[in-house]
């Protein structure tokens, strides 16, 4: 039976004594301390102490031997420069996936309204709520095409006079709708001669299939809610992405990967999908598995970081980031 939380609060230079010094965490001088009370004035408590966790010896809820505050806060700026170098790179994809999404759609059914369309989804779809969403979002909008557009068009669906065509609607929705309209899609609408539009696209973005992206889409619908909410993120539980491993953390016969990742449900095969779809982006001097090289490289002194990621030794040799 839950009880009633009776906790008293506590200053930063309080919660130095009590949760950190009390458990044996090294502070070789006072200045120490006081350097930790001004990080945690700025980084509460509840969000930093996640850091410190990997250094916990469980059995004494004590911390290891010779760890220090630092320790922790490494980790923290470790996270923090993962969750920037991920967003930037998801905010370039969620950029191309609308684009080519509506390329490969419009170009099929030669209708800018398409995402109007119920034929088009599975009768499992209902994106009423969405499509709702997207005319106060246009609605609402100051930007300039917005109002333009509100002026002089109306959509050519009578149940959606007030919607514009999707390269429009694209710039005010969320990666959330996004991704729902895009999982929302019938595949079979799209098949002519062998050939299939959704497919085309999935390929585009780095994928073999539509079911691929589709789970791929997903995946960094998750790690973008992370990154942009400054959640933990380096070591934290994901869902598995098609195309890697199995249940069991062994490769598919298909997998992109030839070494699987240390622990199967963590950042890892995230941040090969975030390179697959982002590798051809020609609007990025750098690609993405550089800028994380660099990033794995800068912090390589903390030595739990790679397998606490799912990272494999030796992964920038995978030919998966060739």
């Amino acid at each position: 039976m839950a009880s009633i939380y009776t906790k008293p609060y506590q200053k930063p230079e309080d919660i130095v004594e009590s949760h950190l010094v009390s458990r044996n965490l090294s502070f070789p001088n006072q200045s120490d301390k006081d350097f930790a009370s001004q990080i945690l004035n700025d980084v509460s408590w509840y969000k930093f102490k996640a850091y410190l966790y990997p250094y916990l010896d469980h059995p004494t809820k004590n911390y290891k031997a010779n760890i220090t505050f630092s320790h922790g806060l490494e980790l923290y700026r470790f996270d923090h420069e993962l969750r920037s170098l991920c967003n930037f790179f998801i905010l370039k994809v969620e950029t191309k996936a609308k684009s080519r999404i509506d390329h490969s759609v419009s170009s099929f059914t030669n209708d800018p309204f398409w995402y109007l369309d119920d034929d088009l989804f599975t009768h499992k779809t209902d994106l009423t709520s969405e499509r709702g969403k997207f005319v106060r979002y246009l609605n609402k909008s100051n930007m300039e095409f917005a109002e333009h557009y509100r002026a002089n068009y109306m959509s050519n669906k009578a149940s959606f006079r007030k919607s514009a065509p999707f390269w429009i609607t694209a710039e005010l929705i969320t990666f959330d709708s996004l991704v729902r309209i895009i999982d929302g899609l019938l595949t079979t609408k799209f098949d002519v001669g062998g050939n299939n539009s959704l497919r085309d696209f999935a390929i585009s973005m780095g994928a073999r299939s539509f079911s691929e992206i589709k789970s791929w889409m997903k995946a960094l619908k998750e790690l973008r809610n992370r990154c942009s909410h400054n959640s933990r993120t380096w070591n934290s539980n994901y869902r598995l992405p098609s195309g890697f491993v199995d249940n069991h953390n062994t490769c598919l016969s298909n997998s992109y990967i030839t070494h699987a990742p240390t622990r199967k449900n963590k950042i890892y095969t995230l941040l090969v999908v975030l390179h697959l779809t982002s590798k051809d982006l020609s609007v990025t001097e750098t690609p993405f598995k550089d800028k994380l090289k660099e990033l794995l490289q800068k912090y390589s002194h903390i030595p739990i970081l790679l397998d606490s990621m799912g990272i494999p030794s030796n992964w920038e040799l995978d030919p998966v980031w060739a």
